[in-house]
């Protein structure tokens, strides 16, 4: 069943159909304030920090979903008859008014058609400036003189999430509101200097500061007491549950339309006063929109795709990206499943988030790096989940404690020991910095001092150094990087054990630094470590290869996992993919670990990460077995390793099969299957539940997901075949043989590239012949000169 549909020419995705079975959501802000909202206009804003400074209340996993919200309210005067813009909470029956809702680029739309008012709420906020702008039209489509209540109302937070849902004796008691400027101040005491407020470009005629006062005893967001009554009571108060609530009744003539802005922001009344000054006029408000699509526009168009497959298309383009640079900005822990109650960094998440996308978000991505290098310590291995303030010298505390404020530990409990790290996280970081190398030709930034999370100092050439000697240091009995505290997978940590994905992650990692030393000029560091690959590559095919496909590890007491005489978790897809990525199987290995993949793991919704599921505990392996079979990392399709898997099939030339899992993962091919997927069909979800499970092909985590930078990377640099080197663009396709070719236009250090690939023979891989600017090249070198240049290439 559908539900919208993609508008690929405004940029958007239209739900149609209301009645969606579950949150569909999109981001607003770009910097230091956003907003995760729902096609209902529920969802939350925060300040810089969505655990410790919440500016907006929200009830997760509560019933009615996605409340509260940022909501507009209106009412017919003539007869008290009331609705929202947005189809919640109020709720009116689908057959008798017509919603509409559009999720863009930061910025999220509602519409509805009721009672002769088509009503607008567009939702966004403008670069540069700490608010939320509601920018409501209201028309009269009838041939009547309408009058109408307009109301505006979100609940605010007590800033930390966990004393938005604990220790209301305090939290209660420790907040306060007040009218003023026309504005609603709300103040939250406990910490210094700290308001926030809500205002509206009208004078309003009545307002509420408290959140009791204005939806009324024993009812809900959905039949607010000063909606019915068509005006506000006027409530202001120190103590308990603080609201803004601004009303204004208008008049429109038949055919007329009016514009009213509602305001959300960081500060006090006296701010507001500010901010009404700045989007008096509606074109200050349209030119904030303009600012922002130009942000878009930008990024967007640092890469332009136009291949015979329109979902292809549709994502790269727009969606993949998008959601890309959402995870770039805000991590992992702001959305409607983790709801800002852990923030920070993860750090082999970050990282690979880093990696993905330095082509259109290279400032981003850098100052990510940068953290995860101050994240690293001297030994090193990175914190697998630490906050960057914490080595911030120059941030400033709060005089006085308050259960709000960030808290910035003690220097010596901030680095943890062995126990507790992730054996992969740090050797991520070698690809991210690489590939931001690559992209940029910052050379010079190898070189930056950069400090160690338990002190001193370094390059960044040495931190990547300490992380390659720390892998090749931990490695267990049978030579296999240990698994420490758990690998990639958190699940399935073998008990401490030794992890085939750890080994075969630093031989990749190796390779990458190998190369970048020899770039650098450092020929006896590249000399050193090729041996320290060479050793780990002999390694992994001593102790992994198993007849048909490769090991995922061996416990800690000896015994192997994913082997062929295995009956639960016989095939994993980590350690056969990363096989072929890191150069450790023979091609004749490479092709049937992958044959393997295909086989056993494959289904319409993509690849499981291993198969069959786990239905026996056992503490050997680690928590998978206390996963319910088909789900998370115990057998579902994990989408995250997904792309490992489209990577993999190119470096073998199957350009065919590499699609035909693309597709199976991408979910603008399941628009059409909402009744099956449930989650967005422009967001990549963390996983979907497998065949083990009777939900199979049910999406699950929307947006914060590493899914999103790897499908990106691994459909452009491998199936499209556009990959920067730190000389030269490389253009090295494998696609399906039926395709006749494709265009991408790519810039690249001041450059811009016109692509054309011609497929004249109909191969999967290969390239006869490129020529730029009808020049016959080996390759496409890095011209930098701010010109568009034309590269055409034949494959065969």
């Amino acid at each position: 069943m559908r539900y919208g549909t993609f508008d690929t020419a405004a940029r958007e995705y239209r739900i149609e159909k209301m009645d969606v079975p579950a949150s569909w959501t999109n981001y607003l802000g770009t910097e230091d304030m956003a907003s995760v909202v729902s096609h209902h206009g529920g969802g939350y804003t925060w300040y810089k920090s969505p655990e410790y400074h919440r500016v907006t209340r929200f009830r997760a996993n509560g019933v009615p979903m996605d409340s509260p919200g940022h909501y507009v309210y209106l009412r017919d005067a003539s007869d008290g008859d009331f609705w929202s813009v947005s189809w919640q909470p109020v709720g009116r029956p689908l057959d008798q008014a017509e919603y509409l809702c559009r999720h863009g680029l930061s910025y999220t739309a509602y519409e509805c058609k009721y009672k002769g008012v088509h009503a607008t709420q567009t939702l966004f906020i403008p670069r540069g400036d700490a608010v939320q702008l509601w920018d409501v039209s209201l028309t009269n489509t009838s041939d009547a003189e309408k009058t109408l209540d307009v109301f505006g109302y979100i609940e605010f937070s007590f800033h930390h999430i966990q004393m938005d849902s604990q220790n209301f004796q305090m939290s209660l008691y420790a907040t306060g509101s007040r009218y003023r400027n026309h504005a609603v101040e709300y103040e939250l005491h406990y910490e210094e200097n700290s308001y926030q407020y809500f205002t509206a470009s009208f004078e309003p005629d009545s307002y509420d500061c408290v959140r009791d006062a204005f939806i009324g005893a024993y009812h809900t967001e959905r039949n607010p007491a000063a909606v019915e009554k068509g005006r506000c009571s006027g409530s202001e108060m120190l103590c308990y549950n603080q609201c803004g609530a601004l009303h204004k009744r208008i008049t429109l003539k038949p055919g007329e339309t009016r514009r009213v802005l509602f305001i959300l922001g960081q500060g006090n009344a006296d701010e507001a006063a500010r901010a009404r000054a700045r989007y008096a006029a509606p074109g200050a408000v349209d030119a904030a929109r303009a600012e922002l699509a130009a942000f878009w526009d930008k990024r967007l168009s640092k890469m332009v795709v136009n291949t015979p497959s329109a979902g292809m298309n549709e994502s790269l383009n727009l969606w993949n990206l998008y959601q890309s640079e959402i995870n770039v900005l805000f991590s992992r822990f702001a959305s409607f499943i983790e709801v800002g109650g852990r923030t920070g960094l993860g750090y082999r998440d970050t990282a690979q988030d880093a990696m993905c996308i330095p082509h259109s978000e290279p400032d981003g991505c850098r100052w990510r790096i940068e953290q995860l290098l101050q994240g690293l310590t001297t030994m090193g291995y990175g914190l697998h989940l630490f906050e960057p303030r914490w080595f911030d010298e120059n941030e400033q505390q709060q005089s006085f404690k308050s259960p709000t404020v960030v808290p910035k530990p003690d220097a010596n409990s901030i680095v943890h020991g062995l126990d507790h790290v992730c054996a992969d996280d740090a050797l991520w970081l070698i690809g991210a910095i690489c590939a931001y190398l690559k992209e940029t030709g910052d050379m010079p930034f190898l070189w930056r001092e950069i400090g160690y999370a338990n002190g001193g100092r370094g390059t960044v050439y040495e931190h990547m150094t300490k992380i390659l000697e720390f892998s090749a240091e931990q490695v267990g009995a049978h030579g296999i990087c240990k698994g420490l505290r758990a690998d990639w997978n958190d699940c399935l940590n073998l008990g401490g054990g030794e992890s085939a994905m750890v080994s075969l992650l630093h031989l990749w990692a190796l390779d990458q630094f190998i190369e970048l030393a020899e770039i650098a000029g450092m020929t006896d560091h590249a000399a050193y470590f090729a041996g320290m690959a060479q050793e780990v590559r002999a390694v992994c095919q001593r102790e992994l290869w198993d007849g048909k496909w490769f090991i995922r590890g061996i416990t800690r007491n000896g015994k192997k996992i994913g082997t062929q005489q295995d009956v639960e978790g016989r095939v994993h897809m980590e350690s056969s993919t990363w096989a072929v990525i890191s150069g450790a199987a023979t091609r004749e290995q490479a092709l049937a670990a992958m044959d393997s993949v295909d086989e056993y793991l494959y289904t319409p919704y993509g690849l499981m990460l291993n198969a069959p599921s786990f239905t026996k505990p056992d503490d050997d392996l680690g928590f998978i077995g206390r996963v319910y079979p088909g789900v998370k990392e115990n057998g579902a399709v994990f989408s995250h390793p997904n792309p490992w898997a489209w990577v993999a099939e190119t470096m073998l030339g199957r350009g065919a099969r590499a699609m035909k899992f693309y597709d199976a993962l991408l979910p603008y091919n399941q628009n059409d299957q909402i009744e099956v997927r449930y989650s967005e069909p422009y967001s990549y979800c963390q996983f979907i539940m497998g065949r083990d499970h009777p939900a199979h092909g049910r999406a699950n985590h929307p947006w914060m997901t590493g899914t999103a930078g790897w499908a990106y990377y691994a459909a452009t640099q491998y199936i499209l075949g556009i990959r920067p080197g730190y000389k030269a663009l490389t253009i090295d396709p494998c696609i399906p043989a039926e395709w006749d070719g494709f265009t991408v236009t790519r810039q690249w250090r001041g450059a811009t590239y016109e692509i054309k690939v011609e497929n004249p023979s109909h191969v999967e891989k290969g390239v006869a012949m490129i020529y730029l600017d009808g020049a016959a090249v080996e390759g496409v070198p890095d011209m930098a000169d701010g010109a568009v240049h034309q590269v055409r290439v034949i494959m065969g």
